[in-house]
């Protein structure tokens, strides 16, 4: 036979109490009753195995617990750092995540987006793929509070994003530094905001040593994969050995990403090319494999962790305070030196 599910008639009639002082003592609602009471109800809850609808208790305040998040692809190892950061600054909130992977694709986002809303999400954070987010502005967003990260959106909102220019010319400052002046910059299309950001930033550290950035060093692909990582490495892998066919090849290869460096390293490794004894590697992410690859790879970390986390500081800061005023937090980039950059004279 069938165990019977404990219902909250069940409590009231333990506690001899009606139905309603039970729901409004579970419920935390603001309604005098002793603490005897009260004490006597959520005993009855533990030893009744009680648990309470929350289906139910959605449908009757209207209201979720939730925070949406869009991303462009959980593939790329940039995402799962930032939604730790984002787990780790809700997991004592009481507040749970509805992930939505976009897969790059604007009207999926958007799709999201309204969906989410649907829903009644507490806020939503979002990383955005599309030029043209006008379109949020035709929503009734009344109570939801919006975070995007890394690019703007066209509607005022908070923003968490991180400094590309910076983290590109930082790059190229210390390849510089460390005796270089062959250096190939590697990358898939500039498609993105972030990409474009990079380059200018390392050609502009190169122009202040009075380095052009060579047409035969700067390489970049011309198409696109959805499955981000393996592309990623696939074509770093392929723009190495196109670099390492020249007459003259670079001495130093800074790449977009860490997934790229690693394409990088496995090509030079498998041509018996030494790192960094022959060429030396640079990378940009700091993503934990970038530490365990032999040699360890020399990056810029992007903060990526803490940029979740911030995001989801900016949103309970704005549910404590509803109409708290738009904040921008921008990142700055830091050196990671490892053992991937050799220094030349």
């Amino acid at each position: 036979m069938a165990k019977k599910n404990v219902t909250i008639y069940d409590v009231a009639k333990h506690c001899g109490v009606s139905v309603a002082t039970v729901s409004r003592i579970i419920n935390n609602v603001d309604y005098p009753v002793s603490d005897k009471l009260r004490n006597c109800v959520k005993q009855a809850v533990i030893e009744l195995n009680y648990k309470p609808n929350m289906l139910g208790r959605y449908l009757k305040s209207n209201k979720t617990d939730e925070v949406g998040v869009i991303i462009p692809n959980i593939s790329n190892y940039y995402y799962p750092g930032l939604i730790a950061g984002i787990n780790d600054s809700l997991i004592h909130s009481g507040y749970t995540v509805l992930l939505c992977n976009s897969y790059r694709n604007p009207e999926h986002e958007k799709k999201q987006f309204i969906s989410l809303l649907q829903k009644q999400v507490k806020g939503i954070i979002i990383s955005t793929v599309s030029d043209d987010t006008s379109w949020i502005g035709e929503m009734q967003t009344d109570g939801v509070t919006v975070v995007a990260i890394e690019q703007a959106l066209n509607v005022p909102t908070h923003r968490v994003c991180f400094n590309y220019y910076g983290g590109g010319y930082m790059a190229a400052r210390y390849l510089v530094n460390m005796g270089h002046r062959d250096i190939a910059f590697v990358s898939p299309p500039l498609s993105y905001a972030s990409r474009r950001q990079r380059l200018e930033g390392f050609t502009a550290g190169l122009k202040e040593s009075g380095i052009e950035l060579d047409n035969d060093y700067l390489r970049i692909s011309d198409y696109e994969r959805d499955d981000e990582n393996l592309y990623e490495f696939n074509i770093g892998s392929k723009l190495a050995d196109k670099l390492m066919s020249l007459k003259k090849p670079p001495t130093a290869i800074f790449c977009i990403n860490d997934m790229m460096a690693l394409g990088v390293m496995r090509s030079l490794q498998s041509q018996g090319v030494h790192i960094p004894e022959d060429v030396s590697v640079m990378g940009f992410d700091n993503m934990p494999i970038s530490d365990m690859v032999t040699p360890a790879l020399t990056t810029i970390d992007q903060s990526t962790r803490e940029i979740g986390s911030k995001a989801i500081e900016l949103l309970l800061k704005s549910f404590e305070i509803p109409k708290t005023p738009m904040e921008k937090v921008r990142f700055k980039p830091k050196l990671v030196e490892r053992e991937s950059v050799k220094r030349i004279t």
